[in-house]
């Protein structure tokens, strides 16, 4: 049995896989340093649909159907020590080693998924009953390779093929454990399209974080001390406030206090070449992911560039 392609791709890499948006470098600029990419995922606009590739005749029970249907997802924070140091996080990349520009404004590192936590929104419908819907990594995850791009003094874009082991979980909503169902399957994600990032100078947790990477809600693993890379927010949007979603009604900061939310929404195939700002108007529903990434509050890069310059201002619900 095997998880869907598309469950991964909308979930994880829409989100995280990106390549270079045209420019060409200045030089070559400040080492980043080896560290972890974190994001957490906005409820109801992450979701993948089954159609294509539909869970098997008597997965949930002897009578069942094959499941062709549409899970929303949402991000249940990862647990953390101490306890909501990162705020309402859901999937964390790890970037292995310190990454040196050459002259022409390149640099490589290793990288491997670290944590993920997505649950579904709502109870999906099967002949068998409602079922919960929770997904997490399995096993030792693969290494890639990174490419990041310097484009300008500030930061620049990168591309990052990611391979990962995960496992779906199926719940009865009834409470019948016996009805527990999963499936697990290693992925592999080629590069997508427009990833941006920026250098910061302010730590984003303190160090001496745990996170639980495992998916059974015990931190087991400590965080490397935060790193001058920013992932997922372009050296111009530092400059001014943090656009919020326009299709969200209601959104918690998932942020840490001092801390301000980026969004943005990644919605095309693979194979297309989406801007990284791009509104889920329009999306295909099987290649639909938003999602938020962190700055600190004052936070600057080279040439004073400041995060979160109304982050005084944000409310809880903003």
């Amino acid at each position: 049995m095997t998880v869907s392609k598309a469950l991964i791709r909308s979930a994880v890499g829409a989100a995280l896989i990106f390549a270079l948006i045209g420019g060409s470098p200045l030089f070559a600029g400040e080492t980043i340093h080896n560290g972890v990419d974190l994001w957490m995922t906005v409820a109801g606009f992450a979701q993948t649909s089954f159609a294509s590739n539909p869970l098997p005749a008597g997965f949930f029970c002897e009578s069942s159907q094959p499941f062709t249907g549409t899970v929303k997802f949402k991000g249940a924070p990862l647990t953390v020590e101490p306890a909501g140091s990162l705020g309402a996080i859901d999937t964390i990349v790890r970037r292995l080693d310190d990454a040196k520009f050459d002259a022409k404004g390149e640099a490589d590192t290793r990288i491997q998924l670290m944590a993920l936590s997505l649950v579904s929104t709502k109870p999906i419908e099967t002949s068998c009953g409602k079922y919960d819907v929770a997904v997490s990594l399995t096993g030792k995850q693969p290494v890639t390779m990174m490419k990041i791009f310097q484009s300008d003094a500030f930061g620049g874009t990168y591309t990052a093929p990611l391979d990962l082991n995960v496992k779906a979980v199926f719940t009865p909503v009834n409470g019948n454990k016996s009805g527990r169902r999963e499936v697990t399957r290693r992925i592999d994600l080629g590069p997508g399209t427009h990833s941006v990032w920026a250098y910061v100078n302010l730590p984003r947790y303190k160090q001496g974080v745990r996170v639980d990477t495992k998916g059974n809600g015990r931190p087991d693993t400590l965080l490397p001390p935060s790193s001058n890379f920013l992932a997922g927010v372009s050296p111009a949007v530092l400059k001014s406030p943090p656009p919020l979603p326009s299709l969200a009604a209601a959104v918690s900061s998932p942020c840490p206090a001092g801390q301000c939310p980026y969004y943005s929404c990644h919605c095309a195939a693979l194979d297309t070449n989406p801007q990284w700002n791009q509104s889920s108007t329009g999306c295909a529903d099987d290649h639909l992911h938003c999602i938020w990434t962190c700055a600190p509050a004052g936070a600057t890069g080279p040439g004073g560039i400041v995060a979160c310059a109304d982050a005084a201002t944000l409310s809880p619900t903003d």
